[in-house]
């Protein structure tokens, strides 16, 4: 009877040893990892809860990576990782102050002639690659205006922004 009552203490903490829904105790699977909100979203009940780290699955941009060998493909793209992130750097510090969306403009403006520099079938995973930092990969969206009441120059409500162009 000892090895059946071993068994069963195995299956039990391999059940409850992984990360579990607060509201109804369904066990955690990687497929309910949502990268976006950093959180894990209950397959049954909807709800949001954070797993510890060692639980996490990979970022599907790190899973990629893990799937390329040192081709020249590879490099190019590890190249144009570093060079986003050298972009979106450089973006953050010339737009402090101002909103999310001018800096989203300024990062795809500075990084759209490297992603047409590169060989079209790497195109696709060096937007994706850039979503990661805030490209707007639709060019109607990117040239489009802030709306009335914002500030041409920063996207801000006229009334708070600090460019000094307004009365």
């Amino acid at each position: 009877m000892e090895p059946l009552m071993d068994d069963f203490d195995d299956t039990l903490y391999t059940v409850f040893a992984g990360p579990i829904c607060p509201t109804c105790a369904t066990a955690f699977a990687p497929d309910q990892y949502d990268d976006i909100d950093d959180r894990a979203r209950c397959s049954n009940c909807g709800t949001a809860y954070r797993i510890p780290d060692d639980y996490r699955p990979l970022h599907p941009e790190d899973a990629a990576e893990y799937n390329l060998m040192d081709t020249p493909q590879s490099v190019a793209l590890d190249q144009f990782r570093a060079d986003a992130q050298r972009l979106a750097d450089t973006a953050i510090r010339e737009t402090a102050g101002a909103s999310y969306e001018l800096y989203a403009r300024r990062f795809t403006e500075a990084c759209e002639p490297y992603i047409d520099d590169l060989d079209p079938a790497l195109r696709h995973h060096a937007i994706e690659i850039a979503n990661h930092h805030g490209f707007i990969a639709d060019a109607e969206e990117a040239r489009a205006g802030f709306g009335p009441g914002l500030c041409s120059f920063s996207g801000i409500d006229e009334d708070y922004c600090h460019c000094g162009r307004h009365p």
